[in-house]
C-alpha cells in the first residue's frame, strides 16, 4: 500500500484474482504463463479492432459501427453552424464542438496507448523467453 500524501486517503493495494488470466503455476510465487499472456493480448487486440471499425462498402467515413473512432468523429462533429442561429442552439453547438474535440482526441489516444501497451507486453514476453533460452544454452 502506498504512503498517503498530504493527508490524502491511502492508495488501495492491487490484488489480482487467483484465476487472473496469464498468472498461474505452483512455483510458490508469481508465475507468468507466457501463452496465457499472449492469449489475453490477442483477445485485447481483437476487441480493439471493433473500436477501429471496418471500412464500409459505401466508403462512408462516418459510420463503421457503434462506438468506433470513425463514428465518434463523424457523428460527434456538431458545431454552431449545424445548429442554426438561435442563440441557445448555437451555444449548445459550440459546447458540443468543444466536447467533440476533447473526447475525440482522447478516445483515439486511449486506443493508441492500449495498442502500445500490448506491443510492450508482447516484447517483454519475447525478451524474457530469449534471455531464458540464451542463458540455458
Amino acid at each position: 500500500m502506498s504512503v498517503p500524501k498530504d493527508n490524502d486517503s491511502p492508495v488501495p493495494g492491487l490484488e489480482l484474482a487467483k484465476d487472473f488470466p496469464g498468472l498461474g503455476g505452483n512455483s510458490g510465487g508469481q508465475y507468468a504463463d507466457h501463452e496465457g499472456i499472449r492469449d489475453v493480448v490477442s483477445r485485447l487486440r481483437k476487441n480493439l479492432g471493433s473500436v477501429h471499425g471496418n471500412p464500409q462498402p459505401s466508403m462512408s467515413a462516418t459510420w463503421s459501427g457503434p462506438g468506433t473512432i470513425s463514428e465518434v468523429e463523424g457523428l460527434g462533429n456538431v458545431g454552431p453552424e449545424s445548429t442554426g442561429t438561435w442563440e441557445v442552439a448555437s451555444n449548445f453547438g459550440a459546447n458540443f464542438e468543444t466536447a467533440y474535440k476533447v473526447f475525440g482526441e482522447s478516445y483515439s489516444q486511449l486506443v493508441d496507448y492500449v495498442e502500445k501497451w500490448a506491443d510492450a507486453v508482447e516484447q517483454a514476453v519475447s525478451n524474457y523467453e530469449k534471455g531464458h533460452r540464451d542463458s540455458s544454452a
